[in-house]
C-alpha cells in the first residue's frame, strides 16, 4: 500500500472515532437536557431553582465541544480531499 493509501486508511479511522465522539456527546447533550427539564419542572414548586449552575455550564461546554468535534471532522475531510 502506498503512503497516501496508508494515510487515507488512518484518516478513515479518525473519521470513525470523530463520529463516535459526536454520537456520545449527542447522547450526553440529550441526557443533560432531560435533567435540566426535570429539575426545572420540579423547581416550579420550590422557592429556589433546582438546576445547578454547574449543570447549565456543562451543557454550554458540551455545545462548545460539539462545535469543536464538527470542526475537526471538517478539517479531516479537507485533508482527505486534498490527498
Amino acid at each position: 500500500m502506498s503512503e497516501v493509501g496508508e494515510i487515507r486508511v488512518a484518516l478513515a479511522g479518525v473519521v470513525e472515532q470523530i463520529g463516535s465522539a459526536y454520537e456520545h456527546a449527542g447522547v450526553a447533550r440529550a441526557r443533560i437536557a432531560d435533567a435540566v427539564a426535570v429539575l426545572s419542572d420540579l423547581g416550579e414548586q420550590h422557592s429556589e431553582p433546582l438546576v445547578p449552575v454547574e449543570l447549565r455550564r456543562a451543557a454550554d461546554e458540551l455545545e462548545r465541544g460539539l462545535g469543536l468535534i464538527s470542526t475537526g471532522a471538517a478539517v479531516v475531510a479537507d485533508i482527505d480531499a486534498r490527498l
